[in-house]
């Protein structure tokens, strides 16, 4: 897509208002300009009446014009009206061209509660907060609904943390195949599962470095949890050692919250529960996707619907365990009637936890190099599928109580974590806010350091298991970044 701009707007904010209406674009001045080829002409004054933004958006011999001014408001910084004078002028430029109102307006970034939190904070009243989203942010009702809804039940579950406490977030990135629509794995099963035995060793030493920092910083760890890839890739006994490590080292009589997530259902087993069960684990995810073996088969994974309801009665022996289950939205070749059988299968199992996603495709994936069309615009289908979720669930005594959204997502839609009454998720709600130190530690991993005044810095470590191995425990890069953390807020 070419985007041509004439003042002053953050680029990338345009360029993510550009995917609300042209899904899975690219960006290049020097892209050959094709009849197909998308362009966008935006113009943004500022002066000390208001701002003034003007749009034209082009594709093939079709074309549409809006423009939009509006005054500075008390509760907006410059920079943040700039923003919504320029969204609504193309949000409205987009509708034009394409008949097509997107339901989240101009909201662009991963958290949308975040902007419905900071809303309610000065306005005070989740209605106030709902007309202000639909008026500046474009939102349809349902959805300034929704991200009210789950802003408010943050803000107070928040306010229950103190800044002396933190979670712990331990990667195990191995999974038993790829799915289609991920680019994690990236080179053979076989070959990546040789690599856990020593990713095992390196991984220890890591938990115990950074137990040991966060002791340091005088911070206690209220929630932990184990994520993937598929942790439950690992054997019985690799499970164990994990466990026992983490226990070793973490003081575990201040847990609230003790997660592992065992997404694919082929790799659970009745031994690898009784070691979670062992070692204090309080919530896993058991996840079908779908209840439909064809788009199973479809999308990559090796198990069937009947292997998921063989995995969620095993983990249900087991009291005390609560369950979530992860279901998507929009995958290739489903369709209403199939989305809908699989929501009401999971909420006849009554799960304390069920997270409806809506499909998503990531760029180096194998469906996306297949020539399958993945991304869409206006995806009603998808729509259908995830406003039929949303009332099942909340007829089922469910509650949305985190939300986040991601770029080229089919019909610009969420992904929404439900639960029932008092079962929500600790961690997913704390490491959407910016207000809750996360540390990191594997493959992947992504630290995010929060200090008393709101300065956020994040640490990465590589992203595949061989990079992070070549790294080593004891090098000058982690040692560094160790150095960094444990400087960052004092």
């Amino acid at each position: 897509m070419i985007v041509n701009i004439d003042g002053e707007i953050n680029l990338s904010y345009v360029q993510n208002l550009c995917l609300i209406f042209f899904p899975g674009a690219k960006f290049s001045q020097s892209e050959e300009l094709t009849e197909d080829t998308p362009t966008l002409d935006l113009k943004v004054e500022n002066t000390e009446g208001g701002c003034y933004a003007k749009a034209k958006m082009s594709i093939g011999d079709k074309s549409a014009v809006a423009e939009f001014f509006a005054e500075p408001k008390p509760m907006y910084t410059k920079e943040r009206m700039g923003k919504i004078v320029v969204g609504t002028a193309m949000y409205n430029c987009g509708c034009k061209l394409l008949n097509y109102r997107p339901p989240w307006g101009i909201l662009t970034g991963i958290r949308p509660a975040k902007v419905a939190g900071s809303l309610y904070q000065d306005l005070e009243t989740k209605t106030a907060v709902k007309k202000t989203l639909s008026a500046d942010y474009l939102l349809s009702p349902k959805k300034a609904q929704l991200a009210t809804n789950i802003a408010v039940f943050e803000t107070k579950l928040l306010s229950k943390f103190p800044a002396d406490t933190c979670s712990l977030y331990i990667s195990i990135p191995f999974c038993p195949t790829r799915c289609a629509y991920c680019s994690f794995v990236s080179y053979s099963t076989k070959r990546l599962l040789s690599m856990i035995p020593e990713y095992l060793e390196r991984l220890f030493v890591d938990i115990k470095n950074t137990v040991e920092l966060i002791k340091r910083k005088g911070q206690r760890i209220v929630t932990l949890y184990i994520g993937g890839g598929t942790p439950t890739t690992l054997d019985e006994d690799e499970l164990e050692r994990l466990l026992s490590c983490i226990c070793e080292n973490v003081d575990m009589s201040g847990i609230i919250e003790f997660t592992l997530e065992a997404g694919r259902p082929d790799t659970l087993t009745r031994e690898k529960l009784k070691v979670a069960k062992k070692y204090g684990v309080t919530r896993i995810s058991v996840n079908p996707q779908t209840l439909n073996d064809d788009i199973l088969r479809g999308i990559g994974r090796k198990h069937t619907a009947e292997d998921f309801f063989a995995a969620y009665e095993m983990a249900r022996e087991f009291e005390g365990l609560s369950i979530n289950t992860d279901i998507i939205a929009g995958l290739p070749g489903d369709n209403f009637a199939s989305f809908a059988r699989t929501v009401d299968s999971i909420v006849a199992l009554a799960p304390e936890a069920v997270t409806v996603h809506t499909f998503f495709a990531k760029k180096a994936s194998d469906i996306v190099h297949s020539g399958i069309n993945v991304y869409s615009r206006n995806n009603a289908e998808a729509v259908k599928c995830v406003d039929y979720s949303q009332v099942v669930l909340s007829g089922a005594s469910y509650r949305p109580y985190y939300i986040y959204r991601q770029k080229n997502t089919v019909g610009n839609l969420e992904n929404v974590g439900f639960c029932l009454d008092g079962k929500h998720g600790f961690y997913n709600s704390l490491i959407m806010s910016d207000r809750h130190n996360i540390y990191a530690v594997g493959a992947g991993g992504s630290t995010k350091l929060v200090t008393a005044d709101g300065a956020i810095k994040r640490f990465y470590v590589p992203k595949y298991p061989y990079e992070y191995l070549e790294m080593g425990a004891d090098s000058e890069k982690m040692m560094t970044m160790y150095e960094e953390m444990w400087k960052f807020g004092q």
